[in-house]
């Protein structure tokens, strides 16, 4: 009987290539990297930065380590105005200036800065003749707490570093406008990769009418279509260009390798597109990857008017979308709320219309679903995974009307579970 051994320089490779493999993936979804905040991904980073690198470049992006800090810089490329999908849920447009305001008040202090000073400096800036945005007035409470939601956000950057664990000072200052509001430290290595002048300039203004040139997305076409399958894991032969699409169906295999070769995943190659599925077992891939159904009503209800929308509606068409008008929708979110009206949260249970609304906002941003002008719907290829969900509706303990303040994923009479 003869047996046989994995060399342990083998072992130490793919183990090598494994941790590489979900660093990268962390870095998809964290392109920002300070030491403090996440000492544990810095350090991996560092030991596979060449690797990285390699991978960073092969998508059009830029791997930048500077001091304490790892940045993987998105630089757009070809038509393409912006290189990473938009969140999920992205936050309010205020927030976002506010943070941006707040970083550029950074820039002003050295080391360390309070609340109260980071906002008259934000108040200076937002007056300013060359800003074009509403003026920021600290004395609404409103605005303070969009301040505050900023400088959390900095903080999960590794930018801002709070002082001290005492929420009390700034607890006062977001309901009172009184007070410091507590101390914080400036990571200069953070703030200075927090934006690129050269990446924003290319996704606002362009790069010498790229768009018009086909040469242009000629030269970029194996990049771009290597973004979408590893950024958005599905590259729906449909959604391209009929040059990239002819590309994408030509060079599937290679596509495919790529993908894999950098995050670890495997690639279904259908008649409509490829699909990357990261693995089960990666830390890194469970937060990439969205939560849907999740353990919340509004997420399995979506799920059930999606399964009826298959069930119910036409036969895919030749590139496996599948087109229902309004009022076909309409009609399954009105089944569904006389159906299963004790199932139903307070929100939901309104009308069939909040069913609707819900389950549109929820499908729309985990990729299953295009709402078109007039209301109808556009279920694409990924919908198909979802098919025959398996919804068990039990007894609540108790009675949640009863109970004051109950939240939107509360459930009222039943509780829902996968």
């Amino acid at each position: 009987m003869t047996t046989t051994s994995t060399p342990a320089s083998d072992v130490a490779q793919d183990n090598a290539r494994t941790e590489a493999q979900e660093v990268f993936v962390s870095l998809l979804v964290h392109p920002l990297v300070s030491a403090r905040p996440r000492p544990a991904l810095f350090r991996s980073a560092l030991r596979h930065r060449t690797r990285l690198s390699e991978w960073s470049a092969r998508l059009g992006y830029r791997l930048v380590l500077a001091g304490s800090v790892v940045r993987l810089h998105r630089d757009p490329s070809g038509p393409q105005r912006t290189a990473a999908p938009p969140p999920m849920e992205p936050p309010p447009r205020r927030d976002l200036v506010l943070l941006a305001l707040v970083a550029a008040a950074c820039e002003d202090s050295v080391g360390s800065t309070t609340v109260q000073d980071l906002s008259d400096e934000v108040r200076a800036l937002s007056v300013s003749p060359a800003a074009s945005i509403t003026p920021y007035d600290p004395d609404r409470r409103a605005e303070r707490q969009a301040f505050v939601r900023a400088l959390a956000g900095l903080t999960e950057l590794g930018i801002l570093t709070r002082r001290t664990s005492d929420d009390v000072l700034l607890k006062q200052w977001e309901d009172e406008g009184t007070g410091v509001g507590g101390g914080f430290d400036i990571d200069t290595d953070s703030l200075l990769q927090f934006t690129d002048p050269h990446t924003v300039g290319l996704a606002l203004n362009g790069a010498d009418g790229i768009d018009a040139d086909d040469s242009a997305r000629t030269a970029t076409r194996g990049q771009r279509m290597l973004r979408t399958l590893v950024e958005s894991t599905a590259l729906l032969y449909a959604d391209l260009h009929p040059a990239d699409a002819e590309y994408a169906r030509t060079q599937r295999s290679w596509l495919a390798g790529q993908a894999t070769d950098m995050t670890g995943g495997s690639v279904e190659m259908r008649a409509e597109g490829l699909l990357l599925r990261l693995r089960d077992d990666s830390r890194a891939a469970a937060e990439a990857t969205p939560a849907f159904p999740a353990a919340s009503a509004g997420s399995w209800f979506a799920l059930k008017m999606l399964d009826a929308a298959i069930k119910t509606g036409p036969a895919p068409d030749d590139v496996g979308r599948v087109n229902l008008s309004s009022g076909a929708v309409d009609a399954i979110a009105a089944h569904l709320h006389a159906e299963h009206h004790r199932a139903l949260t307070r929100a939901l249970s309104d009308s069939p219309g909040r069913i609707r609304v819900v389950a549109e906002d929820l499908l729309v941003s985990h990729g299953l679903l295009r709402v078109a002008g007039d209301g109808g719907w556009t279920l694409l290829p990924t919908a198909a995974r979802y098919r025959d969900p398996k919804a068990v509706w039990e007894p609540a303990l108790t009675d949640e009307r009863s109970v004051g303040g109950a939240g939107d994923d509360m459930v009222d009479d039943a509780a829902v579970r996968p």
